[in-house]
């Protein structure tokens, strides 16, 4: 079945919709037609004459009119029209359900092909690197060998002998088998910054030779390096796991492994059209709520003012293979290394040309881009992105190409390298007036280990950028925020980082220029082991400027240039007096050295409060500000809370779980199955996914391991998860599970010890027990929302935070208030007039940007999963909220 969690956007999008306001030039003569698949195509289009097909609406509209889509499942291209900037055509859900464009066909007719195969007849359309199966509305995965589990971010690698070369792999474990024309995905090398693929072209026994690939090495070869990682697919010879399929282009056949019971009751479709939207030619088009499954939507290099909203789109792109970029894609004369811009171009929802908007939209499922941004003046805010760039190359969450966009609020997530990217060879050198701020980007370099979850590169100028008000953290890269190889004129401010590796930011002069860079006033928490900021490398680094940093490591830059870098007013302390540094709660607590210590900066500085600006990217006193988006999903992490853990083998675990990436802990021996680690919560937590962080040293990756849980420490489920594969990071998916006990146990055998430098646990919505952002809850009524904290609260109006995970007893709200009686705040459960879980006395503050905290006593102790809202009463100037928690007393 399609992933749960999912499906919760789609739901949202399903809610009644507002009539719809057509603009044109004369609204009397605007039209709106109604599609539904109960219609017919040369109906009149009326609410009770709908047409069929959305093609068929769109060759009817005019500029100003509306085409509304009833719940459905639509497998057509859908190629809207232009309008006019005074009369855009709006394509948008009715509201009655899911509306989905669906990219695939069915596939149907299967035979018996022997060797326990079946097989049907079918053209597939597409170039066959771009084809996709779906089994039981599942990605299926295409025949390989190794066999992997289905998460291609948690992939299984072969391991070469370490007498192969350039071109050829020697491995004795590699099956005797024609592996002729299959493609070899390689990570290999010294330092494996990208992946490439080749073609084999002969194979014998425990060897092979192949072609492709950009002949780079190192650090790209094969040999005795560090890596040797490879994967073999695209053969028939690899199909021996139920679900994989293999195409057969010549005969138009496609391969498959039955289920185990058979192909009865289960359906195939395979993937038919890239573009389910092709916007490519349009302008002054709005799209709102629809769905994408197994497709993708594009603007164009030509298309102007239009507005995408609130799309859900699921399996954008798939490819399997990493070609060299054609030179016409290339902004820069071509060369070896620019295999790593392969499929940035031609993946991802793609959104260029002029003044075009992406907002309000989940996107995820991509073996590319999540997003491409491309051209001049666009915008992407407010978005979930997740689960991208999984086949290795530079292709990121969102990729900015070109000037002056705006890329704001975004949450990005489980991504193959970078979260933000933007590459030199297809961008060029300029990168002026782009604005990046309040994004939330974890879980980035999955399956890279040079780079950063916000990269750029290289030689860039960015003039006019800002890059400010980021989150990076739990990533397996090396850098939050990384300026790579001779780029110039950064800003960063008030950006904050935690669990990087071995430094916050870092400018990399590379023996080359690296002119006027700035970071100003951020944060950097654990898991930074190297340097908080750093500039090095440079043959010149004039006009560069570091100031009102605060981290636990030193901040640092190369001592060239004229002027000279200066760096200054920074504080480097490993208790600089955070809320909690564990959680990535960077502000300050009261008697903080950051307080005041800081210097004025213009244009950067703007909201200091006391006598002089503080260190740091937050100031004390202020509103709290968030990043990432207020959608369902978009935050997922659990709170840890003093967690403790036990290893079978008596070590001292406690590095597992103190939160900090760049701690280990090593069991005492090989892996063997039946070893564990039993991770203690100290309260009940739920959640639905575990990752375990092993570091970037391969050596210590646990070859296979289940997940079960427990609320005593003594009788325990099932195995809920089996993980197998050999990356970074690993993830244990399952149904959400409410206990206070966790059990890693290994399932396979390894050469080495299994480590772990960090777990963490994810759930399907936010943890009440972490500060509930209010600028980020999912329903808002009555109040505006800003990017900190709200505006003042009436009676009666209210924020809601969808499925929270709640274990408490007592309520804390952040708030400023003028009202001096009779004000209160209701925390109602599941419903806006649902169970009053606790009522707050508002105390005044003082004034309305005067902020406290204040607490009450939940009438109940709280567990489980709660939609909560949070009600004003008492008059019409109640308050106005920053956070609000649940917790222990």
């Amino acid at each position: 079945m399609r992933p749960r969690h999912l499906s919760v956007l789609a739901a949202v999008m399903a809610l009644p919709a507002l009539p719809v306001q057509a603009h044109a030039a004369d609204p009397g003569l605007a039209r709106t037609y109604h599609v539904a698949p109960w219609g017919i195509d040369h109906a009149q289009g009326s609410p009770s004459s709908p047409l069929r097909t959305i093609a068929a609406c769109l060759s009817r509209v005019r500029p100003g009119d509306t085409c509304l889509v009833h719940h459905g499942t639509y497998r057509e291209q859908v190629t809207p029209p232009s309008g006019t900037k005074d009369a855009p055509i709006t394509l948008a859900a009715y509201g009655d359900g899911p509306v989905t464009v669906d990219g695939t066909e069915p596939v149907t007719g299967w035979k018996d092909a022997g060797d326990g195969l079946v097989a049907a007849d079918t053209n597939l359309p597409l170039d066959p690197d771009f084809d996709a199966v779906f089994l039981d509305d599942d990605r299926a995965a295409e025949g390989r060998w190794p066999n992997s589990g289905a998460d291609p971010l948690n992939t299984t690698w072969a391991e070469a002998d370490p007498t192969s070369t350039d071109q050829h792999i020697d491995d004795t474990d590699l099956p005797d088998a024609d592996w002729t024309g299959a493609t070899v995905h390689l990570w290999a090398g010294s330092n494996p910054w990208a992946q490439q693929t080749g073609t084999v072209t002969t194979t014998t026994p425990g060897k092979l030779d192949f072609k492709g690939g950009n002949y780079r090495c190192p650090p790209l070869c094969m040999g005795a390096q560090n890596y040797r990682n490879y994967y073999l697919v695209g053969s028939k010879a690899a199909l021996d796991q139920p679900g994989e399929w293999y195409y057969d282009e010549s005969a138009h056949r496609l391969y498959l492994v039955p289920p185990k019971h058979g192909m009865a009751g289960h359906t195939v479709t395979a993937k038919h059209r890239l573009w389910g939207v092709d916007l490519g030619n349009s302008s002054y088009v709005t799209v709102r709520g629809l769905n994408l499954w197994g497709t993708s939507l594009r603007t164009g290099p030509g298309s102007r003012g239009v507005v995408v909203d609130g799309l859900h789109a699921t399996y954008i792109s798939e490819f399997s293979t990493l070609p060299m970029p054609p030179d016409s894609d290339l902004a820069i004369p071509p060369f070896e290394g620019h295999i790593v811009a392969s499929r940035i171009l031609d993946s991802g929802v793609q959104i260029l040309g002029t003044g075009n908007t992406l907002e309000n939209s989940e996107i995820s499922r991509s073996a590319g881009d999540g997003v491409l941004v491309r051209g001049t003046g666009n915008t992407v805010t407010d978005n979930y992105i997740h689960d991208v760039g999984w086949m290795g190359s530079y292709t990121p969450g969102i990729e900015i190409n070109g000037n002056d966009h705006t890329v704001t609020h975004n949450t990005i997530r489980r991504t193959g390298r970078a979260s933000i990217d933007t590459a030199w060879q297809v961008n060029g050198t300029e990168f002026h007036g782009n604005r990046i701020a309040y994004n939330d980007m974890s879980e980035a370099m999955r399956t890279s280990r040079d780079g950063s979850p916000f990269y750029v590169c290289c030689s860039l100028d960015g003039s006019g950028s800002s890059i400010d008000h980021n989150t990076s953290h739990d990533a397996d890269g090396q850098v939050g925020f990384y300026v790579d190889n001779y780029s110039g004129h950064f800003l960063l401010h008030h950006n904050v980082a935690w669990n990087t590796g071995s430094r916050g930011t870092f400018f990399n002069g590379h023996t080359g220029p690296s002119i006027a860079n700035q970071d100003h006033n951020s944060s950097y928490g654990v898991g930074v082991n190297g340097n908080s900021t750093l500039l090095s490398g440079a043959t010149d680094a004039s006009g560069s400027y570091l100031s009102n940093i605060v981290g636990p490591m030193p901040v640092s830059a190369t001592r060239a240039g004229d002027p000279l870098p200066v760096v200054r007013s920074n504080l480097v302390t490993d208790k600089p007096g955070y809320t909690d540094a564990v959680n990535g709660e960077l502000w300050l607590t009261d008697g903080s050295a950051a307080i005041d210590a800081g210097e004025t900066i213009d244009g950067i500085t703007t909201d200091a409060r006391g006598t002089a600006p503080d260190i740091g990217a937050y100031e004390y006193g202020a509103p709290v500000w968030s990043t990432g988006c207020d959608l369902p999903g978009c935050g997922q992490r659990v709170r840890h809370g003093g967690w403790t853990a036990t290893a079978s083998d008596g070590t001292d675990a406690s590095a597992a779980v103190d939160g900090d990436i760049d701690t280990r802990w090593t069991a005492a021996a090989a892996q063997t199955p039946g070893q564990s680690l039993t991770v203690d919560l100290g309260e009940t937590k739920t959640f639905g996914r575990l990752s375990l962080d092993a570091g970037r040293d391969t050596s210590g990756q646990p070859y296979g391991f289940s997940v079960s849980v427990g609320r005593d420490g003594t009788h325990w489920s099932g195995a809920l998860a089996q993980v197998s594969g050999r990356s970074f990071t690993q993830d244990a998916v399952f149904p959400a599970q409410t206990a206070r006990y966790v059990r890693i146990t290994l399932t396979a055998s390894g050469p080495a010890p299994w480590v772990v430098n960090d777990l963490r646990l994810y759930g399907d919505g936010p943890d009440a027990s972490a500060t509930l952002q209010a600028e980020q809850a999912t329903t808002v009524r009555g109040v505006a929302r800003g990017t900190a904290a709200t505006g003042v609260l009436g009676s009666g109006d209210r924020i809601g935070f969808r499925r929270a995970s709640v274990t408490g007893d007592r309520l804390t709200v952040r708030l400023a208030s003028t009202c001096a009686t009779d004000c209160a705040l209701q925390l109602r459960l599941d419903a806006p007039d649902g169970p009053v879980a606790a009522t707050l006395p508002v105390r005044a503050t003082g004034s309305t940007d005067t902020w406290q905290e204040q607490s009450v006593t939940l009438r109940r102790r709280l567990a489980g999963i709660h939609t909560l809202y949070l009600v004003a009463k008492g008059g019409p100037r109640v308050a106005a909220l920053d956070w609000l928690t649940i917790h222990r007393k």
